[in-house]
C-alpha cells in the first residue's frame, strides 16, 4: 500500500538523517560556521540585526547540505514530500518524531534555539563555559 511505501522511505529518511549527523564531514561543516560567526553573538537580550542574517545563512546551508545528501542516497527523495510525510506524522505518530534528528530539523526554524546554540559554542571556544564538574559527586555501591 502507498502508506506502507511511504513509511518505509521516511524511515529510510530519518535512518540517512541521522548518519548525517554522526558524519565528520557534517559536524565540520557545522563546527565551522559556528565558530566563523559565533563572535557576532553577545549575551544580551536585544537581538542584533546580524543574528537574523547568520540564522538565514545557517538554515540555508543546512537544508541544501541535507537536500544534496538525502538525493543522492535516496532515489525517491524530495524535501517537500519529506516534510510532507513530517506533518503526516504529527498527526497520526508524533511518537516517530523523536529524537536527535527531529530536534536538529526543528531548530532550523527556531531562532532562539540557534542563537542559545551560538552562545553556548562562543562561550565553550572561549573557555567561558559554565564548568559543572564540581557538581559531580563519585560514589562507589560498597557500603
Amino acid at each position: 500500500s502507498a502508506t506502507n511505501e511511504e513509511d518505509i522511505q521516511f524511515d529510510e529518511a530519518v535512518g540517512e538523517l541521522e548518519e548525517m549527523l554522526m558524519d565528520p564531514a557534517f559536524i565540520q561543516l557545522d563546527q565551522a560556521f559556528l565558530s566563523k560567526y559565533c563572535h557576532h553573538f553577545t549575551d544580551d537580550d536585544e537581538n542584533k540585526l546580524i543574528y537574523t542574517d547568520i540564522f538565514h545563512q545557517y538554515v540555508s546551508m543546512l537544508e541544501s547540505y541535507i537536500e544534496k545528501r538525502l538525493q543522492a542516497r535516496l532515489k525517491w527523495f524530495s524535501m517537500p514530500k519529506f516534510m510532507s510525510m513530517m506533518r503526516y506524522c504529527t498527526f497520526t505518530s508524533p511518537e516517530r518524531l523523536q529524537g536527535d534528528v527531529f530536534d536538529v530539523l526543528t531548530t532550523l526554524g527556531d531562532f532562539s534555539a540557534f542563537k542559545d546554540m551560538m552562545l553556548s559554542y562562543k562561550h565553550e571556544k572561549e573557555g567561558t563555559a559554565m564548568d559543572l564538574s564540581s557538581l559531580l559527586a563519585i560514589t562507589t555501591g560498597n557500603k
